[in-house]
């Protein structure tokens, strides 16, 4: 591939990484997270799955600094979403988990996320969403051992 074709092909993954992403941004804070932020309900979700973790943990999964953890993690505790428990041996260890209030928002939250994202998978079968998957995560792996 030449560098004009190259260029070309970053145009037009940008272009359409940039649409995609504000479109769904739109869509989650209109009909599925209306009260938190993306960030807030990705951080949640994360947690929700994990059952507990650490703030490291979510620095690590999201590629973002501690202190904004911090900040972040503050506000749901503070909203009563996530609770903050000292580990009983090493007391600067710090696990978060879900309150029952967050894990009755992510519940509805994510049955409104498969509503939405589901009407949109139905435009393809299913061979396409798996393709299309598949290359995410490729790209996910590319991402992840890419050195900055």
């Amino acid at each position: 591939m030449n560098k004009d074709e190259l260029h070309d092909l970053v145009e037009l993954y940008t272009s359409a990484m940039n649409e995609v992403t504000r479109r769904v941004n739109q869509l989650m804070n209109a009909k599925v997270h209306q009260e938190l932020t993306t960030d807030q309900f990705s951080t949640l979700r994360f947690v929700l799955k994990r059952q507990s973790c650490t703030s490291t943990d979510i620095a690590q999964e999201f590629s973002i600094g501690k202190s904004a953890v911090t900040a972040q993690v503050n506000r749901l505790v503070e909203r009563e979403l996530l609770h903050r428990k000292r580990d009983d041996e090493d007391r600067r260890i710090v696990y978060l988990s879900l309150t029952p209030s967050g894990v009755a928002l992510m519940e509805e939250a994510s049955e409104r996320l498969y509503e939405v994202l589901g009407k949109i998978l139905l435009n393809f079968d299913r061979a396409e969403v798996e393709t299309f998957v598949k290359t995410l995560e490729k790209l996910v792996g590319i991402l992840r051992n890419h050195k900055t």
